[in-house]
């Protein structure tokens, strides 16, 4: 049975997503902040063909993030599937809130990369769940020129350091969309790192959904904007990677 690993997926599209390939026979990891809510979440998803368990990760705490991978090293996971679905959209422009964006938005889920590398089958796919407002062509022509500039690990982090430092006047919509970008050069990178062992990296868009994060006036439903996450974590040997994908079709960085 395959095995996915879905971040953020006690609700909204980390659930629908996770639902979707129990249905098709995944074995599912769905990984929680809130440990009793991830619980309840694989709880729902009973019933097969596939199946679902749950383990905490908080994304943004390194520690966290480390003792998932300890763990999954400890019980020799096989991983066919890394959906980096966990993120944030905090309302407030501090600096924190650059911080706390990027920590949880790009920083952690190349952390969890990272971690669980040795665990991803040949041929293995990683999805990490982006947005249109991460697109170069909506940054300030300054921060678009630093993120075009990460090649690696080193410098998302130094990037990230200086965002934190200098940030709070750009807005909310600059802090996600800051953090998605940056997510989209690890993307880059790691598709590259990754790609003699047939593993793929890919990022997706799902559009403005339904969710929590997205409100209630938002035009997709779950279901949609899930659909395009499920088709990246399932695409055969022979697809493409380091691309930005909406509805399985490429769009522009």
């Amino acid at each position: 049975m395959r095995l996915a690993v879905v971040t953020g997926a006690n609700r909204g599209l980390g659930l629908e997503t996770s639902r979707v390939l129990v249905r098709r026979g995944w074995r599912v990891l769905l990984a929680a902040r809130r440990e009793e809510e991830g619980r309840r979440a694989a709880a729902t998803l009973a019933g097969g063909p596939g199946e679902a368990l749950s383990w905490p990760l908080d994304v943004g705490d390194p520690a966290s993030v480390d003792a998932f991978a300890a763990r999954a090293r400890r019980e020799s996971l096989r991983i066919d599937a890394l959906v980096e679905n966990a993120g944030v959209y905090l309302s407030r422009a501090d600096a924190s809130a650059f911080r706390e964006s990027l920590a949880v938005n790009a920083v952690g889920p190349v952390r969890l990369a990272d971690g669980l590398a040795p665990l991803l089958a040949r041929g293995a796919q990683i999805v990490m769940v982006s947005s249109g407002m991460g697109q170069l062509s909506g940054l300030p022509a300054e921060l678009r020129r630093e993120v075009e500039a990460v090649r690696d690990r080193e410098g998302l982090l130094a990037l990230a350091a200086e965002l934190g430092r200098r940030a709070g006047s750009g807005g909310a919509y600059l802090a996600y969309s800051a953090s998605k970008a940056v997510l989209g050069a690890a993307t880059r990178f790691l598709a590259a790192e990754l790609a003699p062992r047939g593993i793929h990296v890919n990022a997706v868009c799902p559009g403005w959904v339904r969710t929590d994060m997205g409100g209630a006036s938002a035009p997709r439903s779950v279901e949609e904007g899930a659909r395009g996450i499920v088709w990246a974590a399932t695409m055969p040997p022979d697809g493409p990677t380091g691309g930005l994908f909406r509805d399985g079709r490429p769009i522009p960085w």
